[in-house]
């Protein structure tokens, strides 16, 4: 092949058809890393901060066992999810401005856990949820809601 600025002008477009013209098909996996990849130009407005959890309070090791449930606290932009774990429940409410609560569309709320598939519920009008038979191990929280979404980090169940 010539270099381009070698090409007629018929050369150059048979070229440029050639191009696009070419069998190979963008595979399902790469569409959704694709879409994944655009989501993060959102993500600093989505990515909720730990407020609390129970697990690190001062003294909680000495003082407490681990038999009593563990608390969790998320927040983003006047939007809180908190969540209490107690063997493999796994109990919370999304609170706050735009929540689930007095709305008509639901928020869900997903439960994201590496290697395995990701397990969805919906809150009920008063932002409450409940996810049963969760093992040990890391996790996220994906909570969305209309226009709105919030995901905290990953913490350790």
């Amino acid at each position: 092949m010539s270099s381009w600025d070698e090409l007629t002008d018929d050369e150059l477009m048979a070229e440029l058809a050639e191009a696009v013209a070419e069998q190979t098909t963008v595979t399902d996996a790469r569409r959704e890393a694709a879409r994944t990849a655009f989501t993060w130009r959102t993500v600093d407005e989505e990515l909720a901060e730990l407020l609390h959890d129970s697990a690190l309070d001062a003294g909680a090791a000495v003082r407490s066992s681990a038999d009593g449930p563990r608390s969790l606290s998320f927040g983003r932009s006047g939007l809180t999810l908190e969540v209490e774990v107690e063997g493999d429940q796994v109990l919370g409410q999304v609170i706050g401005e735009g929540a689930a609560s007095g709305t008509e569309i639901p928020a869900t709320v997903t439960l994201r856990r590496p290697g395995v598939e990701d397990t969805q519920v919906e809150a009920d009008r008063s932002g409450f949820f409940r996810f049963s038979g969760v093992g040990p191990g890391p996790a996220r929280f994906v909570v969305k809601q209309a226009a709105w979404s919030l995901t905290t980090p990953w913490v350790s169940l």
